[in-house]
């Protein structure tokens, strides 16, 4: 028995020899933890090694790791903000981009789907992310119609593909995939609010073959839409989302019908609508506004409050309205906010837009699900992803109070990590 003894501790000394190092991982103990499920959260501790979860438990024991008390704090998934514009400067270094997304992170916002880029810019930017501190990137190229919406300005025109019929389409998104975007956004809709001249929209054809063409490759499809016609049709053609609320009139029992049947989802970026003129922000939001932001805020309330236009406060109207019947109807709905419009602050803006829900039927943990692992779901993030589970991605953030009771509490941002990686 002497000799089995010692070979087995030599085997021991030779398994552990050959044995890969155990990463030292990080231990958040004992907070109140939002899984993003929608279910009620639970004290609980999470380890984290690497970019993933690796144990949720009442009591973890990990030696190794680094421990982080949150007694008294809520740890919630990463949250999302599905429609950003960056400026272009931004991707030129891992720095610069540092710097342009800070306020995402300092507000929770660990993903973001930008729309101001084209094909051959995403390798690059991919590149310069891999050393940034940022957000994850969910880069987009984007498509539309000549004179359409998303061509106006010189740069826009560059960096959006314009087609106008099915094979056109068909031999763009040929052209496009290779670049491999993670999303690709149409410009289907060219109304202008009733106050300017409409521009083109993109017919049905045209965007049936690109949905059809992007699902084929396992690219989700966004569209930028605003019409009660122009979402049936987006619908009809199977988007993942429209992306922009309904507007003009408020929504019928034949699209949500649609949107059940071709499992459509709803983001509708509620605060770049808001009318700015008489807008009033929480002491939190204030608190976080950036000096450029908050100087601009001072001008505003430092004149007098301009009236709000007729067609902005009816538009205002109908679509506040079509997210309460939207989500009453048990259509998905996500958080974007076309943040890079004037006045819609980066990272702020996902916050506002997540407390803008629960003022239309949501309670604060169904719009927290909603700007968690509803938000992955819609992007068709592949599963890992927008929860607080073993094996999930360590998108993780810590914040003071209970934000999914009370959601003015998410401006309480404590401590950040994206992929396992704090942010500072």
């Amino acid at each position: 028995m002497t000799w089995l003894r010692g070979a087995l501790a030599l085997l021991a000394v030779l398994t552990c020899i050959g044995a890969a190092p155990v990463e030292q991982g990080t231990l958040i103990r004992g907070a109140r933890v939002f899984d993003g499920s929608g279910a009620p959260a639970k004290v609980r501790d999470v380890l984290v090694r690497g970019d993933r979860i690796v144990a949720v438990a009442r009591r973890i024991s990990a030696g190794d790791a680094l421990v982080i008390d949150a007694d008294g704090l809520t740890l919630i998934p990463g949250l999302h903000d599905l429609h950003i514009h960056t400026p272009r400067t931004a991707y030129e270094s891992a720095g610069a981009l540092s710097i342009a997304h800070a306020p995402y992170l300092t507000n929770g916002v660990t993903s973001v789907n930008e729309y101001s880029v084209s094909g051959p810019v995403l390798a690059p930017i991919r590149v310069i992310e891999n050393t940034a501190k940022a957000p994850h990137l969910a880069l987009a190229i984007r498509l539309g119609v000549p004179r359409g919406h998303g061509t106006e300005s010189q740069y826009t025109n560059s960096i959006t593909t314009k087609i106008t019929k099915p094979d056109e389409a068909r031999a763009a998104m040929a052209q496009l995939l290779p670049y491999r975007p993670d999303v690709i956004k149409v410009f289907a809709d060219g109304w202008r609010y009733g106050r300017d001249a409409d521009r083109p929209n993109i017919d049905l054809p045209t965007l049936t073959a690109i949905v059809e063409a992007a699902h084929r490759a396992k690219v989700p499809v966004v569209t930028h839409t605003v019409t009660l016609a122009g979402a049936k049709a987006a619908a009809r053609a199977g988007v993942n989302a429209l992306v922009h609320g309904i507007g003009d009139a408020v929504v019928d029992r034949a699209l949500i019908g649609l949107m059940r049947r071709h499992r459509t989802a709803y983001v509708p970026t509620l605060v770049v609508y808001e009318p700015q003129q008489d807008r009033r922000f929480l002491p939190a939001e204030w608190s976080r506004l950036r000096p450029k932001d908050r100087a601009r805020e001072e001008e505003r309330l430092a004149q007098p409050i301009k009236p709000v236009l007729p067609y902005d406060s009816k538009r205002w109207g109908i679509m506040q309205e079509n997210v309460r019947l939207l989500h009453a109807a048990g259509i998905r709905i996500g958080i974007g906010t076309d943040t890079g419009i004037g006045g819609v602050y980066p990272g702020l803006a996902a916050l506002r837009e997540i407390r803008l829900l629960t003022t239309l039927g949501f309670t604060p943990g169904q719009a927290l699900k909603a700007a968690t692992s509803e938000s992955a779901r819609i992007m068709g993030r592949k599963p890992g992803h927008g929860r607080i589970a073993k094996g999930q991605r360590a998108d993780l953030v810590l914040v003071a109070g209970r934000p999914d009771e009370r959601i003015e509490d998410l401006y309480e941002v404590r401590r950040v990590w994206v992929a396992g990686r704090e942010m500072e």
